[in-house]
């Protein structure tokens, strides 16, 4: 058996970013880009008025200012301000020429008509100069980066219409067992609803990449070496890879041009996993169990999806740049756990909130069939090979399943 760390850069160095599409604006989220995006212009383009109040030059000081305009939001005031003038300015309205200082609504007092103020309430600093927020030629988004919700509204305020993006890649899902059944169709006896394939067909798409479900294929060679036809970045297969005697992925690939590059990895849940190629077609063989084979994702299929988007991963142990991934980040036990043999452990466990801390509370059953215990778990403890026993409170490293 190999280690989780080199399992991970083995199948982080079968990867290259995919090509690249255009897309505009409105498709943009979620999706990595694959080039700077740079500003064409400065925002704001002018000098804005951060306040409802009125535009003045502080050299006037204190004497009192006749009202000659107003600049509302989006219409200028097409005049200069002279000595002894002021205009009328709102929020967002164009600071007018001559003009350098705002004085608030609630700091002036109108008298005959005209404006009248103490000097104190000169504010140059509620002007937002031109640039403020972003000049031109400022990168708004680097390469590499998914794109969130802020990014689409920064995007936008840079008067950007469409960016170059990594194409989503394509990820065959094949499920293997006689005993499976797709949910709601009759099931044979000692069958089972197959399950995996949609917890995984969700990941991939949250991930950025473009699940393709081959669907339930039978424990025969000559189907299970079908998922050789897939036209796809990565094929997942899932089932059908330990020892068992109607375990028959290596055997059926052994015929269809697969190279196998390792099989095993000194972890608990998901010690069965074999990767490979078929033909120049990287190959993920997962667990049957359905909890091994969605702790194996988190570890394995996220990082090698951001290789082909991209993204750098925190598998690679490069510094992290945009995510977590399944950078682990720390947490308090709520209570003991043993020591641990040479595999390195997953604990589902919830998180809770207490006296200004995170604390792990692993769940007493961690069976690998159990999807319950999942869907409610909030994070995986991490147990490193060999690690001694942990008392209650001491930091243990964990990696959140928020977006799994």
């Amino acid at each position: 058996m190999i280690s989780v760390e080199e399992a991970q850069a083995r199948i982080l160095a079968a990867f290259k970013p995919t090509g690249t599409e255009v897309m505009d604006l409105a498709h943009l989220a979620g999706r990595v880009l694959a080039a700077d995006v740079k500003a064409p212009s400065d925002q704001p383009p002018f000098p804005v008025s951060a306040m409802d109040g009125y535009a003045v030059r502080r050299s006037d000081g204190e004497t009192p200012r006749k009202v000659i305009g107003s600049a509302p939001a989006g219409h200028p005031f097409k005049g200069a301000v002279g000595p002894g003038e002021t205009v009328r300015i709102f929020t967002g309205g164009v600071i007018p020429k001559g003009a350098d200082a705002i004085v608030i609504q609630e700091e002036v007092d109108i008298v005959g008509g005209d404006v009248q103020f103490n000097a104190s309430a000169l504010r140059p600093d509620f002007i937002r100069t031109a640039g403020l927020d972003f000049k031109a030629g400022d990168v708004l988004v680097p390469a590499g980066k998914r794109i969130t919700p802020r990014d689409m509204a920064l995007l936008a305020a840079g008067d950007i219409t469409e960016a170059k993006v990594r194409r989503q890649p394509r990820v065959a899902i094949a499920s293997i067992g006689d005993e499976l059944s797709a949910p709601g169709s009759p099931r044979q006896p000692g069958g089972i609803a197959a399950s995996t394939g949609y917890g995984l067909s969700a990941m991939i798409s949250m991930w950025g990449g473009a699940p393709c479900d081959f669907g339930i294929l039978p424990d025969t060679a000559q189907e299970i070496a079908t998922v050789a036809d897939a036209d796809a970045e990565l094929v997942v297969t899932l089932g059908g890879v330990s020892v068992g005697d109607h375990d028959l992925v290596q055997k059926a690939l052994g015929t269809a041009d697969f190279e196998l590059d390792f099989w095993k990895v000194a972890m608990r849940p998901g010690k069965p996993l074999i990767f490979g190629r078929l033909g120049t077609t990287p190959i993920l063989g997962m667990p049957g169990n359905p909890v091994s084979a969605l702790v194996c994702a988190i570890l394995f299929l996220r990082p090698a999806i951001d290789a082909l988007l991209g993204i750098e991963s925190s598998a690679s142990g490069a510094p992290q740049r945009f995510q977590y991934g399944c950078r682990p980040i720390t947490a308090r036990l709520r209570h003991d756990l043993p020591a641990n043999d040479g595999r390195q452990t997953y604990i589902r466990a919830r998180l809770i909130h207490e006296g200004g801390d995170v604390w792990a509370e692993p769940f007493e059953l961690q069976d690998s069939s159990m999807l319950s215990v999942l869907a409610k778990a909030d994070a995986l403890v991490v147990r490193v090979p060999n690690a001694p026993p942990a008392d209650t409170g001491d930091r243990t490293d964990i990696i959140p399943l928020d977006g799994y």
